[in-house]
């Protein structure tokens, strides 16, 4: 007959302490810690022995500053059954992030305590951190005129739906057009390269306009929209003589010339509940037609 071999508790600690994981064990109710492996005494608490920490919370070991219990702590949502709650956090002290899986188990005195076995996933997070990032610049390449940094058309019809379904309901809404005057004129004389840095400038200047009420675009070669929701009728219009004035105040050097421009300004409000942004769009063309038609470097409202 084989002679049974039977493992010893040595063994288990010894497999314990050789696992490339954080394995511990704390008290659900003081949160003492009563176990640590190898691992976790290296790689977060920078200890030699378990005993140098025996008896200590186990947030005071295993977070930075930690003084009380962790927030994030899972006690409490421990299934009763001692199934695996899996969640993933990242580490206070060494900035790793981890897999956790935390169960209820019983210990040797039978009181039950928690076993958590966290394995590293930073390399893991870097690289969907990584996809995000790129996602995010994409959808911004995606969304953005690259001459101006403004939103470019498609962009700005988004982001106006967006803006009506957020705005109070009693405040009114906007469409501020604006078209560049004689700007055909600055290209003829200085260049399209003029005319790439002065729409850039007039760029930068509108995006200081960008935020929860408004939407800031560049529609067209030398047009520019603005979709803005306010208290008031009269807001509005004060917004669009800002506008307004944030471009005519514009001088750029460029080599021995000056260059500045004026902007004619078309805008139509209303404060129904859901405007039609097309029809809305096409009054306040009309009004920028009559501000051009008028002698430019004027606002005009859509009646």
């Amino acid at each position: 007959m084989h002679e049974e071999r039977q493992i010893k508790p040595a063994d288990f600690e010894n497999i314990l302490n050789n696992l490339d994981a954080v394995v511990y064990v704390a008290d659900t109710d003081t949160h003492e810690l009563l176990f640590m492996n190898t691992y976790a005494l290296r790689h977060i608490a920078h200890a030699d022995n378990f005993s140098d920490i025996a008896h200590l919370p186990c947030y005071a070991v295993l977070q930075k500053n930690q003084t009380r219990p962790c927030d994030f702590c899972t006690n409490a949502k421990l299934p009763a059954n001692g199934d695996v709650l899996v969640w993933e956090f990242k580490n206070t002290r060494n900035q790793c992030w981890y897999q956790c899986r935390d169960r209820l188990i019983e210990w040797h005195d039978g009181r039950l305590v928690r076993l958590e076995v966290a394995t590293d996933i930073s390399e893991r997070k870097k690289a969907e951190e990584a996809l995000q990032r790129a996602q995010k610049e994409l959808t911004t390449l995606a969304e953005t005129d690259s001459l101006t940094g403004l939103y470019n058309r498609r962009a700005f019809f988004r982001y106006v739906d967006e803006l009506i379904k957020l705005r109070v309901q009693t405040a009114y809404f906007a469409i501020i057009l604006l078209d560049i005057d004689h700007f055909k004129l600055i290209n003829d004389r200085f260049g399209h390269e003029a005319g790439d840095k002065l729409l850039s400038a007039i760029g930068k200047a509108l995006r200081s306009l960008n935020n929860k009420n408004s939407v800031v675009a560049r529609t067209g070669g030398e047009e520019f929209t603005i979709a803005v929701t306010g208290a008031s009728q009269d807001a509005l219009v004060a917004i669009a003589h800002e506008v307004q004035a944030l471009i005519s105040d514009i001088t750029l050097n460029y080599f021995d010339a000056t260059l500045s421009c004026t902007a004619s300004v078309g805008i139509a409000t209303t404060n129904t509940q859901s405007p039609d942004i097309s029809q809305i769009m096409r009054h306040a063309d009309h009004a920028l037609y009559r501000a051009k038609a008028a002698g430019r470097a004027r606002t005009e409202i859509a009646t």
